[in-house]
């Protein structure tokens, strides 16, 4: 068995950073185990060896997860709700937080975007399995209700992005960040010229073999969003999930202004933290590497009022962001098999603690994590203005 006194110095170091938020039972590699918390257990750890015990006594969200994944420690039971511990681990990995931040600035964002980008969006389109089958959407959609499926929901909130921006049949749509082609297809379907930009080549694939499958009036290019330089204006632009990876909003308004015709209006989706910046080492180095970071609003809607661009509407996306990363978290599940198959199960691990921590974010009592849509428009009369 586990030594005593190793036990009670860990719960000891444990107890120092404050109330358990939930409880869990520790089964040590010998085969013993110790509860923790007075609750009912609702997760179970599995230390496997030596490492995952080192890793684990850290209290080092980054190491603690690192050794899931190598499979030095094993998790079960509920971890969307377990995910409140992450709140008493630490995460000060100085070096990694640093880098992020210099990199662009020597070396200029529009050369660290395609690498960033391709690191999470380049997977061999492995995320296919958790998403509604329909439109392959990678991000919230909108619930009426708890029950209702992933598919539902794309629908209803892709019907939403489209009629907030007041579309009429040819009207072009430039798709920021086009992903599988959700809202392309959307909008293709109903007479939408739609043109795409990513910087995954393996969505670029995936998106040109729809189009020409289905004939769509559209088009996807590889393209960097700040370099972009179209040949003509477009009469609304969507960014779902997109902005977190453009955190420079001055500069994000500067380039929608001079992809959108007067008139026009601007759709985003996108996770929004209290503090400015803030990331998690285990997402910078596993999942967005680079400058991403949950929207700061103070900054967004400053960056807005300094702008031309006027806001139409807000809506909180809490709960729906919760209910769709919960619904990609059960898929991923379900078919760990068939994922691990098509890929390792380093990778199932990776995007099982992902979507497991993006929903247990979003229920934390602290709701220091929430998510927004916002609808902007360019007034009809805005050259006339300049």
């Amino acid at each position: 068995m586990i030594e005593n006194q190793f036990v009670t110095n860990f719960v000891s170091s444990l107890s120092k950073r404050g109330k358990l938020p939930i409880s869990f039972v520790l089964h040590w590699e010998d085969g013993s185990s110790t509860t923790m918390g007075e609750e009912k257990p609702i997760l179970d750890i599995y230390i496997k060896n030596p490492a995952g015990r080192k890793a684990f006594m850290s209290l080092d969200e980054l190491l603690i997860l690192e050794a899931y994944i190598k499979g030095d420690i094993d998790l079960e039971g509920n971890l969307i709700n377990a995910m409140s511990f992450q709140e008493l681990l630490s995460d000060q990995h100085i070096l990694l937080k640093i880098g992020r931040r210099l990199k662009p600035i020597l070396l200029g964002r529009e050369k660290c975007n395609p690498d960033w980008i391709s690191k999470h969006y380049d997977s061999n389109n492995i995320q296919l399995f958790a998403m509604d089958t329909d439109y392959n959407t990678y991000t919230p959609g909108i619930y009426d209700k708890d029950e209702d499926s992933l598919e539902v929901g794309a629908e209803r909130k892709l019907d939403f992005a489209f009629q907030s921006l007041n579309l009429k049949p040819n009207d072009s749509v430039l798709d920021i960040g086009s992903g599988w082609g959700g809202f392309l297809r959307f909008a293709a379907r109903r007479n939408i010229r739609v043109t795409g930009i990513t910087l995954s080549k393996h969505q670029k694939q995936y998106v040109e073999d729809l189009i020409e499958k289905n004939n769509f009036d559209a088009e996807v290019k590889y393209q960097d969003f700040f370099s972009f330089q179209p040949s003509q204006k477009y009469d609304g632009i969507v960014m779902m999930g997109v902005i977190e990876d453009l955190s420079d909003y001055p500069r994000v308004m500067e380039r929608l202004l001079n992809y959108l015709k007067p008139g026009g209006r601007v759709y985003l989706d996108f996770a929004s933290d209290k503090e400015s910046f803030v990331t998690h080492s285990f997402i910078t180095k596993y999942i967005w590497p680079g400058t991403f970071r949950m929207v700061y609003m103070t900054e967004f809607i400053d960056a807005v009022r300094e702008s031309p661009f006027e806001i139409q509407a807000i809506y909180n996306d809490r709960r729906n962001y919760y209910l769709w990363a919960k619904g990609m978290y059960e898929r991923w599940m379900e078919k760990k098999a068939d994922i691990i198959d098509k890929s390792n199960e380093q990778i199932w691990r990776t995007f099982r603690i992902l979507f497991a921590a993006t929903a247990g974010t979003m229920i934390q009592s602290s709701y220091y994590a929430t998510a927004y849509r916002v609808v902007l428009e360019l007034p009809e009369d805005h050259k006339s203005l300049q």
